[in-house]
Formats: C-alpha cells, sequence, structure tokens
C-alpha cells in the first residue's frame, strides 16, 4: 500500500515547528512515542462516566520513553511538562470514550472491531511512511481502537448526533476546538479507509464524518460527495483543489510557474481593482448563527465563528478581466496558517499536482509589503488578519519557507494579463487620473465642477476678446454705390 501519511520534512518545519504539531491529541503512529504508555486490557476497566476532573488527575510519574525519543526530541523539542500532562489528560479521555461506546455496543462488537484492526494491520502500518517494525501487534490494535473511536465519537457528539451526552463527556470548549485543529495536521492521522471498515456497519451517519469534521472547522466548506481522500488532511487540499473547478482555465498547468509578478500597491497604482469573490462586508455575516438545541449552542460557542452567509476562504480561485482581479476571500489567522501548512507539505510529500503552493506563491508575489496588506484588507480580499499589517505580512511571506520549486502554475496567464496591463503606460494614465481626480463621490463631483467652471471661464475669456477686438476695430460699412 502506498504510504500517505508523512513526516513534515525538516525544511518546511523549520519555519513553523507549531504548525505541524499537536496541542493537545495524538493520532497515530508518527507520535507514538510521545503518548503514555498503553496497556492492552485497559479499555476492560474503568467503564464509569468521565467526571468533570478528568484533567485535574495528579501527576504521573514520567516512564522511559521509547528507542526513537532521540528522534522525536530533534522533531519537536524538549516537551514541556504541562503539555505532557494535556496529552495523558486526553489519553484519559480517549479510554472514557471507549469505555462508553463498548457500553453502547457490546463486548462483542469491540471484540470484532478489534479482530479487523488485527486484520487490517499490514494496510494500517503500510499508510505510513515510517516503519514500525518495533511495535507489537497487541499494542498496535490497542493504539488504533483508541484513537478511531475517539475521533469517531468526538465529531459525533460535538455535533449533536448522540442523544443525551452529558457536557462533561464532550471536554471543555477551548479543548473542543484545539482538538479540531490538531485532526488536520499530516503527522496526527489515521487512513480514513479505516474509519468505514471498523464503523461502517454500525452507525450509517459515518459515510459523512469527514463532512461532519469539515463543519465543525467551517460551517460552509464542503467536498463533492463522491470525493476519496486518504486522511483529513488530504480532505482539506480537495476542497482546495475542487475550487479550482468554478474556472476551468485554473485546472491547465500548460503555463510556466510565474518568476515575476508586481504587488499589489503597484498594481493599484495601474489601475487594477481587487475585489472579493463574496463580498465580507455585509454586518450580518459576523452574527453567530443559533439554534435552539443544546448542542448546536455547544458549537456556536466554539472559538471558530459561525457565519450566517456562506463565505468563499478556502478556496483557491481567482479570475482577472476587464482590469479586476477577483479572488477568494483569504483568511489569515493561526488555524488557517495550519491547514495551508499542513496541506502543502501532504502536496510535497505525496508528489501531488501543486495547486495549493501555487496560489501561495501567487499570493507572496501580490504581498510584499504593508501597503498591500491594507490595499487587499480594505478589498475583502484579505480576512481575520493578525492585528497589525506587519503580521499579515509576516505570515503570508513565511508560508514559503520550505516550498520545493514548481515547475508550472495554474495561475501563469493570470500573472501574464496582470503584467501586460501594468505595463500598459495608457492605462497606468488613466488610473492616475482616476486616483487623483475622481477617487470618490465628492471629489468626482467637485472635479466636473471646476471643470465645468473652467471650461465656462474660458468661454467667456473668448467672448470678452472677441468684443474687445470688435470695439478697437469696428466692421467698414459697404459702399453705397457700385462704380461701373
Amino acid at each position: 500500500m502506498r504510504p500517505c501519511i508523512y513526516k513534515v520534512p525538516s525544511q518546511m518545519r523549520e519555519g513553523k515547528p507549531d504548525a505541524y504539531t499537536p496541542r493537545i491529541v495524538l493520532i497515530g503512529l508518527l507520535h507514538r512515542s510521545l503518548k503514555p504508555k498503553l496497556k492492552p486490557s485497559e479499555d476492560k476497566k474503568n467503564k464509569k462516566k468521565l467526571s468533570d476532573d478528568v484533567n485535574k488527575k495528579k501527576k504521573k510519574k514520567e516512564e522511559s520513553s521509547d528507542d526513537d525519543d532521540a528522534e522525536t526530541s530533534n522533531r519537536t523539542g524538549h516537551l514541556k511538562k504541562k503539555t505532557r500532562k494535556l496529552y495523558e489528560g486526553m489519553e484519559d479521555i480517549k479510554k472514557a470514550y471507549l469505555a462508553h461506546f463498548t457500553d453502547e455496543v457490546g463486548e462483542d462488537v469491540v471484540k470484532k472491531i478489534r479482530g479487523t484492526i488485527i486484520a487490517e494491520e499490514e494496510n494500517i502500518r503500510g499508510s505510513y511512511a515510517v516503519k514500525f517494525e518495533e511495535m507489537t501487534s497487541e499494542f498496535f490494535g490497542q493504539l488504533i481502537l483508541l484513537d478511531s473511536v475517539f475521533v469517531m465519537e468526538f465529531i459525533r457528539r460535538l455535533q449533536g448526533r448522540r442523544t443525551g451526552t452529558s457536557d462533561n463527556m464532550i471536554m471543555a470548549l477551548s479543548q473542543a476546538e484545539t482538538v479540531i485543529g490538531d485532526l488536520f495536521l499530516l503527522e496526527n492521522q489515521l487512513p480514513y479507509f479505516i474509519f468505514d471498515k471498523l464503523f461502517g456497519v454500525y452507525y450509517e451517519t459515518l459515510r459523512h464524518l469527514g463532512q461532519q469534521l469539515l463543519k465543525l472547522f467551517s460551517p460552509h466548506i464542503k467536498t463533492r460527495s463522491n470525493t476519496s481522500f486518504d486522511h483529513f488532511t488530504d480532505m482539506f487540499r480537495c476542497v482546495y483543489v475542487q475550487s479550482l473547478d468554478r474556472s476551468p482555465k485554473l485546472n491547465d498547468l500548460s503555463g510556466a510557474a510565474i518568476r515575476d509578478m508586481n504587488n499589489a500597491v503597484n498594481l493599484s497604482l495601474a489601475g487594477v481593482e481587487f475585489k472579493a469573490a463574496i463580498p465580507l462586508n455585509s454586518p450580518t455575516e459576523d452574527r453567530i448563527h443559533r439554534q435552539s438545541s443544546r448542542n448546536q449552542e455547544l458549537l456556536d460557542s466554539l472559538p471558530i465563528s459561525v457565519k450566517i452567509n456562506e463565505v468563499d476562504e478556502y478556496s483557491l480561485h481567482m479570475e482577472f478581466e476587464k482590469g479586476c482581479l477577483v479572488m477568494s476571500s483569504f483568511r489569515v489567522d493561526v488555524a488557517s496558517d495550519k491547514i495551508l501548512r499542513n496541506v502543502v507539505a501532504y502536496e510535497q510529500c505525496h508528489g501531488l499536482t501543486p495547486f495549493t503552493s501555487n496560489y501561495i506563491r501567487f499570493m507572496n508575489f501580490l504581498i510584499t509589503s504593508d501597503g498591500d496588506v491594507d490595499i487587499l484588507k480594505k478589498a475583502g480580499v484579505l480576512t481575520q488578519c493578525m492585528g497589525r499589517a506587519s503580521l499579515t505580512l509576516e505570515m503570508v511571506n513565511k508560508l514559503t519557507v520550505g516550498l520545493t520549486e514548481s515547475t508550472t502554475s495554474q495561475y501563469h496567464s493570470i500573472a501574464v494579463s496582470l503584467q501586460a496591463h501594468y505595463q500598459s503606460r495608457a492605462k497606468r494614465y488613466w488610473a492616475t487620473l482616476k486616483k487623483v481626480y475622481f477617487t470618490d463621490l465628492w471629489t468626482g463631483t467637485a472635479t466636473i465642477v471646476a471643470i465645468l467652471i473652467l471650461v465656462m471661464t474660458f468661454v467667456g475669456t473668448v467672448a470678452s476678446v472677441i468684443q474687445t477686438y470688435i470695439s478697437l476695430y469696428p466692421l467698414q460699412p459697404y459702399a453705397n454705390s457700385i462704380i461701373i
């Protein structure tokens, strides 16, 4: 089986290590040495309700790490005690979720699921680019069981799929938001096929598990119903790639990679207008969409805002026509930064068409100064900006750290058109005229009035000159007679 879950290359990780490292929950095999030691029989114990103080248990004595701890330390640095405590707290929640899942479906079903995991062990292991020969089948089976049940139960609970679930089983709101972010990280994945094999028979709604997770992250993003993907990071890549379908030209990679392009300030001076594909200036768009159900109130309380109107913030779409560059809104926040970085890492590791990487390069040509940020923010292209323009500029520019050079770009024709527009002297002169004399209604009105006054003054001056000339040189009267 071809690997689809990778360690992020060191040259990319160095740009922003925290963007690739789980903050609270560890999923899958790549971070296994960071997990507390698991006992194979632990899921048969402690079938009790998760209490409110599940994360306030006594500090556990740190146990010796596996042989690959040195490598893990090089990748993630020395874990702070607080971070390790968070990981351990989430392992307790995993066990509680498994206990409740067992109570719901029965011991026999759990044994059958465990058997399926062992039967698929080779395929699951093959999904990881790193090999784990030293990991026993017993440990492997327990780890995959805990992680897969946790992911499924977490999503189902937050979406209100389960009735009668108490709040303490959902976990704190701040934790829930952090878990959602961790589930999209490339190194923190389970192969997606295992969810259907393990739980598809028992839960019909599981077929839409990926869509449910996307809605938790942002309520309006989705993939086509027949989309297949390897894991949750790949699912978000599909969201980006499918957004290109709105303009068939953007699926054409016959154009060369962009080597040079003017920034937003220079293009604006040449008359290029920037517009968001979906305006974000409506006051209703920042309101929280609330429903009466208890679980929906929980979702509304998450720091990830739920907007009423559909927005286009996870899209690679753009088009240039009649001097206007229309682009999808680009979110500039920590969550989007993580998503883009991990999607790009997956693109590069898996050898996929670099659609997302090309988008990041295009944005880096466009945004090179604080002035570029201000122009695009005013146009609604940049949203959720990180305070000062310099912070936004830094975040966008750092996205290119570790990117491999691409030989093609879906935005090649747009870049060529933008450069041609910029190099047109007539367009630059007209743009300057518009910016100086017609920037708004009042300035435009004043300019027109001034022109009328100037014309009327000129006409009056010409009339006065003619009148003066006539008074100085009166016309001679015609002769009264004609000499024959």
